[in-house]
C-alpha cells in the first residue's frame, strides 16, 4: 500500500489557498450562509506542522471592496499551541501586515483565528474595524480582536 507523503506547510499553504480562490463566489457573503457547513470539507485539513497535529480551516469571502481572508487553526491532540507556531502559521498563509487575531474557546480548545482584508489585487489593508488592540511578539506586529467583536455569522 502506498502511503501518500506529509505535505511541507508550503505545500499545504499552496493547495488550501489554490481551491479557495475556487470557492469565492460559494462563500458568504456571496452566497447563502448555509452553504457554508457544505463546503467546509474543502476549506480544512488536518497536518502535522512542527510535531503538532493541527487542524486548518482557510476561507477567502468577497465583500464586493474587498476580501476577508481567515485561517482558524488549532490543535488536534491538546488543548493549546505554542504562540511562535500560531504565529509562523498565519504569516505562512496570510503574509505579515495588517493581520488580526481571535482567540476563543471551544471544546475545552483554543481556537486561533487570524484574519487579514485585502484589496481586489491582494494587498493587505487596514482592517474596517478601528477598536483592535495593537500587539507585538517577536517584532512581528498584529492586532488583537475580542471575540465579541467579530461576526462569525
Amino acid at each position: 500500500m502506498n502511503k501518500l507523503k506529509p505535505l511541507t506547510l508550503d505545500e499545504l499553504v499552496f493547495q488550501i489557498k489554490a481551491l479557495s480562490d475556487v470557492l469565492v463566489p460559494y462563500n458568504f457573503p456571496q452566497a447563502n450562509i448555509d452553504l457554508e457547513d457544505d463546503l467546509g470539507i474543502f476549506k480544512a485539513r488536518e497536518a502535522i506542522i512542527d510535531g503538532y497535529n493541527i487542524f486548518v480551516h482557510y476561507q477567502k469571502s468577497d465583500y464586493e471592496d474587498y476580501f476577508i481572508e481567515t485561517l482558524q487553526m488549532h490543535n488536534i491532540k491538546g488543548p493549546f499551541l505554542p504562540f511562535h507556531l500560531i504565529c509562523k502559521i498565519g504569516r505562512r498563509f496570510l503574509g505579515s501586515s495588517n493581520l488580526n487575531l481571535i482567540e476563543l474557546f471551544r471544546e475545552n480548545r483554543k481556537i486561533y483565528v487570524w484574519s487579514v482584508c485585502t484589496d481586489k489585487a491582494g494587498k493587505s489593508i487596514s482592517p474596517p474595524n478601528e477598536t483592535l488592540e495593537p500587539c507585538e511578539y517577536e517584532g512581528f506586529k498584529y492586532l488583537y480582536m475580542q471575540p465579541h467583536q467579530a461576526d462569525f455569522f
